[in-house]
């Protein structure tokens, strides 16, 4: 029987939901210092460059040289836990580190082409965003290229635009939100800027949630897609 777009969204939420608090720690352990390294720099960029284009252009750079490594490594851990492994923190970021110049690359084009296409009324960056959203699975798990992650994402996601976007929207939206008011409020009741990074990178490892949920999509699509070809 064919499943829902609603029972699929509600599946794949929840198992995202399961595995990130049954793994939460193994993820902080293996994605906050890379994290909490960005974060802090981003502020010591943000007091360097006060104005003008390296206060954009600055921590942006940095965060596309570091995302690749916990990224990967996090990406490695999911497959492998869903292979019913117990990988070492080291070792997935060994192998992470073997695949950060693809990702890196991957990671710089799909920054420029959504920026490109948020530049264009915005629906465009946002139609991108959501079909390259397996891109990064396909590079690290498939060994592809950024081209032909690229494509292969698009191919992918074709029919499952609406998901996608519905997960994005469940998950990025809120907690973008509610970390730019965590941020705000923490502006507000206390000047200490150490500790508004310490909240800033534990919304950010919050934030690696989606990354999760959409790794369950990807395996959700795959497993269509081979049902598909069996029949």
């Amino acid at each position: 029987m064919q499943t829902t777009l609603s029972s699929k969204i509600q599946i794949i939420l929840t198992d995202a939901y399961t595995f990130f608090g049954q793994h939460f720690f193994q993820i902080a352990a293996l994605c906050l210092p890379f994290i909490f390294a960005t974060t802090l720099s981003d502020f010591m960029l943000g007091a360097i460059y006060r104005s003008g284009p390296m206060a954009l252009v600055a921590p942006l750079a940095l965060n596309l040289l570091v995302y690749p490594i916990y990224t990967a490594a996090l990406i490695q851990l999911m497959a492998r836990r869903a292979r019913k492994e117990h990988p070492k923190n080291g070792d997935l970021i060994m192998a992470a580190l073997q695949q950060w110049v693809p990702l890196l690359m991957l990671k710089a084009i799909m920054v420029f082409l959504v920026g490109l296409g948020i530049s264009l009324l915005i629906v465009p960056g946002i139609w991108l965003g959501v079909r390259l959203a397996f891109a990064e699975f396909y590079l690290v798990l498939f060994g592809m290229t950024p081209k032909e992650a690229i494509i292969k994402s698009l191919q992918s996601t074709r029919n499952q635009f609406l998901l996608i976007l519905i997960l994005f929207m469940a998950t990025y939206v809120p907690i973008l939100l509610l970390g730019l008011t965590t941020d705000q409020i923490v502006r507000t009741i206390a000047a200490n800027d150490f500790f508004r990074i310490i909240v800033n990178a534990g919304w950010s490892l919050i934030g690696l949630l989606v990354h999760v949920v959409l790794f369950r999509a990807f395996m959700q699509v795959l497993s269509e897609q081979k049902t598909e070809s069996i029949e």
